[in-house]
């Protein structure tokens, strides 16, 4: 937000001053004829290097014309703008910094502590010194641990249970083996049976 109202501060200025330049400056300047008579050949030579870009700066003004006075007068009228500019923008930035303030976000409450000795890491020990230190200012904390080594753990945990279970499925898939093979064996020695008393019966 910041950011965006310095850019459109500097527009601001940029466009005041322009209307004052356009409408004056540059026609002041062009006008100037401070190249225009070339007495010597200093001059001449000058004259011919002399743009037409240079024709609408404060280089075609003669030395000593009155016509500087206006170039004075213009950047004494730039350093009042951009000064304005300036305190609007601070009175904005200030109702905007208050305004941030008194939204009473968690944010704007919140204190980290770094470096707490081992025998105080805990939430209870930690909310009773500071109660201890700032009687009824601390309204909750919360301990903020290094997990690095436990997550380690966690990620080899669940590469072993992944091991696991493959090891798992390939087991079942072998014992469903066998036991589709030990099903058609039953039922072959059935259909053998069958026929082996059929036979005796003469059938």
């Amino acid at each position: 937000l910041i950011f965006l109202r310095f850019h459109r501060l500097a527009l601001r200025c940029i466009v005041k001053m322009s209307c004052f330049s356009f409408i004056v400056l540059l026609p002041l300047n062009f006008t100037g004829g401070g190249r225009a008579n070339a007495s010597d050949l200093k001059g001449y030579v000058g004259s011919l290097l002399f743009t037409d870009f240079l024709r609408f700066t404060m280089a075609n003004v003669s030395g000593g014309s009155p016509r500087l006075w206006v170039h004075c007068f213009a950047a004494y009228l730039l350093t009042g703008i951009v000064v304005r500019e300036l305190l609007v923008e601070y009175e904005a930035f200030n109702s905007i910094r208050h305004r941030y303030l008194l939204s009473r976000e968690p944010h704007l409450r919140t204190v980290l502590v770094t470096n707490i000795p081992r025998h105080l890491r805990t939430s209870l020990k930690i909310t009773n010194y500071f109660k201890h230190v700032y009687p009824n200012a601390v309204k909750s904390v919360i301990m903020c641990q290094n997990l690095q080594h436990l997550e380690s753990l966690i990620r080899k945990r669940h590469a072993l249970l992944s091991c696991i279970e493959k090891e798992v499925l390939i087991l079942c898939r072998a014992e469903k083996r066998k036991l589709f093979a030990q099903s058609k064996l039953e039922a072959c020695q059935t259909s053998l049976a069958t026929c082996s008393c059929l036979e005796s019966l003469g059938i």
